[in-house]
């Protein structure tokens, strides 16, 4: 099962959850809460139901990646990791006022007090063999630089250009099934 982690200004069924939702029947992309401490509750409670009839690969973009690795190392999980965001308090700290997701035209609040929330979740020392981290270093939003030096010792796809989107991202289904295969 891949069970898809969206990014900060996202939601589940964007351009990488319908891909998802297309390579796999057993394929989650849920809405997660922008509080960040309900979307780790949330998804929690999505790999406690399904863990025990499914092998899961969590697969996360972004700030979702930045969930990933934190849950990944607390369940033993695969993950694939998007673009992802590496200190989730420090980057989205100047985010702080009113969010607009484009996806649904739905707004919310973020404050100081959630950008800091996600020190928590934080992860010092990965599991290397748990991760496929994907980059591509046209990313504007995250410089790739911190994701290659964070999980150098895994498997990692590097590619020139791109964007934060992680263009052409349907092209990556053979390596994602692989990756969420191979236990």
């Amino acid at each position: 099962m891949l069970l898809y982690l969206h990014g900060f200004r996202s939601i589940g069924l964007c351009y990488k959850g319908t891909i998802i939702r297309d390579f796999s029947p057993h394929s989650l992309t849920p809405n997660l809460p922008y509080i960040p401490d309900l979307a780790i509750e949330f998804i929690q409670s999505l790999i406690e139901k399904y863990q025990k009839q499914y092998k899961i690969c969590l697969i996360g973009s972004s700030l979702g990646g930045y969930y990933a690795t934190f849950l990944a190392e607390k369940y033993h999980l695969k993950a694939i990791l998007v673009n992802p965001v590496i200190d989730g308090y420090k980057t989205l700290l100047p985010a702080v006022g009113r969010i607009h997701i484009p996806y649904n035209n739905q707004t919310f609040l973020w404050t100081i007090d959630l950008a800091l929330s996600l020190k928590q979740y934080y992860v010092e020392t990965i599991t290397p063999s748990l991760y496929y981290v994907m980059l591509q270093k046209g990313d504007k939003v995250l410089n790739y630089k911190n994701a290659v030096e964070k999980f150098r010792d895994s498997k990692m796809l590097l590619q020139e250009g791109g964007s934060h989107r992680f263009e052409n991202f349907q092209d990556q289904k053979d390596s994602i099934l692989q990756w969420a295969d191979e236990y």
